[in-house]
Order: structure tokens, then sequence, then C-alpha cells
């Protein structure tokens, strides 16, 4: 086991921890698992949020390696969660299926986004943590090496914080982290209940408009339905019956020297289109851990430094495939959620 903080508990001052991870989703709670499992004391801090109507989402097989290393496969498996075996994409031209036992890592998985989060917190709370919740965020202050957060009228107080806020930002934008938007991509969102759908239709389907792209593909509760495109470019009569929810690429810039890390959609936010969002986020956060564990043991930052350049070049290495992808689709030239992506092939 690792050499822990002599800093434990909750002590006059406010409470005191190794890591204060801030946020609860999928990226937050892989790096609070894994720094737990090196005997790391950890809070993790929540800001309730209003629900959306981002209910399920479609996660490629690729993510049963992050879950297997976080001891959470089995339970994923077991959630009530469905597989799909069938991709129908109308981009470019004909509508094309594709059959995902061809696939290097399998089957789909069509998920219910509120069961996937509660289970990852069901993780933590096995190794012996809770997640807190908070509404107010007063203060962030930095003194010999620890920081200290005012929240709720209470103080934290840690050796390493952790964003892990989505893409809210919060530790970025408060710090003063560059951060650089890529596009204006949005989702409006519906959900059809399992009595208005066939509950056992396990395709996911994307076609292509003139306007942007639908995503649809069926949750345990029914069906989600996306339309993907840009804010100003929403259809009026779409905007009066569905939210908008962000869904542009945007990435956080900083150095290692900062004392604290950006993980999941703080890091990166992606586009939809790549499916990549939820398996990189667990993945990104067990890589943050391992970097965080690696500078609290000798003050290392040569561990940090690698992190943030890979996910640097990994957002380069995303941006370049998500403009060959929309490049593709050529049957509006002229519209402008599609001249606006066509123009970046040559920039």
């Amino acid at each position: 086991m690792r050499p822990t903080s002599n800093d434990r508990g909750s002590r006059r001052g406010g409470q005191r921890c190794d890591v204060c991870v801030l946020g609860a989703g999928p990226a937050g709670l892989a790096v609070a698992s894994r720094l737990l499992d090196y005997g790391r004391e950890v809070v993790v801090l929540d800001r309730p949020q209003k629900r959306t109507l981002w209910g399920g989402e479609t996660f490629t097989g690729a993510v049963r390696a992050p879950l297997t290393a976080l001891g959470c496969w089995d339970r994923f498996v077991h959630a009530g969660h469905l597989p799909g075996y069938e991709r129908r994409s109308g981009w470019g031209g004909a509508t094309q299926t594709e059959d995902s036992i061809f696939q290097p890592n399998g089957a789909l998985w069509h998920v219910d986004r509120d069961r996937f989060n509660n289970d990852l917190r069901a993780t933590i709370e096995e190794r012996g943590s809770d997640v807190a919740t908070y509404e107010r965020l007063d203060t962030i202050t930095r003194d010999g090496g620890r920081w200290r957060l005012s929240l709720d009228g209470r103080d934290v107080i840690a050796r390493y914080l952790v964003d892990a806020t989505g893409r809210r930002r919060t530790l970025a934008r408060t710090l003063g982290a560059r951060v650089e938007v890529h596009d204006q991509l949005v989702g409006l969102t519906a959900k059809v209940s399992q009595q208005e759908t066939d509950a056992e239709l396990r395709s996911m389907v994307i076609e292509a408009t003139p306007f942007g792209w639908w995503y649809a593909a069926p949750i345990p509760a029914g069906h989600v339905l996306v339309l993907f495109t840009d804010g100003d470019l929403a259809p009026v009569e779409v905007r009066r019956q569905l939210r908008p929810v962000a869904a542009n690429s945007v990435f956080t810039h900083l150095n290692s020297e900062q004392g604290w890390l950006p993980v999941g959609d703080a890091c990166a936010s992606h586009d939809p289109l790549c499916g990549w969002g939820v398996h990189r986020a667990l993945t990104n956060g067990l890589l943050a851990a391992d970097a965080i564990d690696s500078f609290l043991v000798d003050g290392d930052t040569k561990p940090l430094a690698g992190y943030l350049q890979r996910c640097e070049r990994q957002y380069g290495r995303y941006l370049e495939g998500l403009t060959r992808n929309y490049s593709i689709e050529r049957r509006w030239p002229t519209a402008p959620f599609w001249e606006r992506r066509h123009r970046l092939v040559t920039v």
C-alpha cells in the first residue's frame, strides 16, 4: 500500500484529505476509486444538477476494459443495460447497416446513464468513501502546497484537486485555465416510453439531415432520440419542444505545476459522433489517478505532465478524425451546419 497523508479525517480548520475530487461523473469516480485502492484519503464532492432529458447513450464494447479495471464489469453486465448488435447510418448517401459482431470489441451497449452513474458511486462507497453534495463553492485558495475549498460554510483542505465537473469546468474557470472551444454543437433530446416503441429493437441509428444529424437508440425505459445541430441553427419548432444540451468539442489547457488536473469532460468534451466520451473518461481517469498518486509519493511532476500531454495529443487526433467524418457528408454543401464543418478540412 502506498504512503498516505498524515492529515486524515475531519480536524479543526477543515476536513483534510490527500485529494479532493469535484464532480461525481464517470471520470471523477474512476479517479477516486483508483486512489482509494492506493490507500489515499479522498473526498468526492458533487453539486446537484437539474435532471436533463439525456437519459441514455450507447457505449462501444471497449468500455469493458476500464470497467474491469475498476471492478465494475460484472455489475455493469447485470444492471439491465441493453446489448446492441446493429448500427444503421445514413451518412453521405444510402443507409448502411453494420453488425457489431464483426467489431473487435463486440456488441454495443445501450445504457441507462442514471443506473450506470449510481453503480459507479456504489464502488466508491464499497471502498469506504461517500460522495458528499454541495450547493455553492465560495472560495478556492492555495497556501504552502495545500488547497482550501470553502463550500456551504465548511472547508476542505487537500494536497491535490481534480476537476471532474464536466462541461461546467468549475475549477478550470475559477482558476483561470485556458479553455479552447471548437464548435457550438448542441443536442436536442426526447425520450419515447417503452409502451410506444418496440422494446426488442436494438439498432442504433445515425442519420444526417441538412441542419445536423439524428441519433436514436433504445434504453431500458424506451428510446432516446437526439437531434444534433449548432445552437443557432436549431429549428424554432424543435427548440419549443426540446431543451438543448451542450455537445460541442472543448479542451482545457494547463501545465503540470498547477496543483490540479482536469478529467473527463472537464478536460476534453467530445462530439457524440465519436462515441468515445465515457470510455475515454474512465480510461483517462485511471491514468490521472496513477499520475496523481506518483506525485503525492515524491513530488515528481513528470507523470502529471505526461498525462496532460497525452490528453492534448489525444484531443488533436480526435479533432482530425472528427473533421474527416464530417467531410464524408457532401449532400448539402451550402447548408450552414455542413459548410462550417467542411471549411475546417482546408484550414
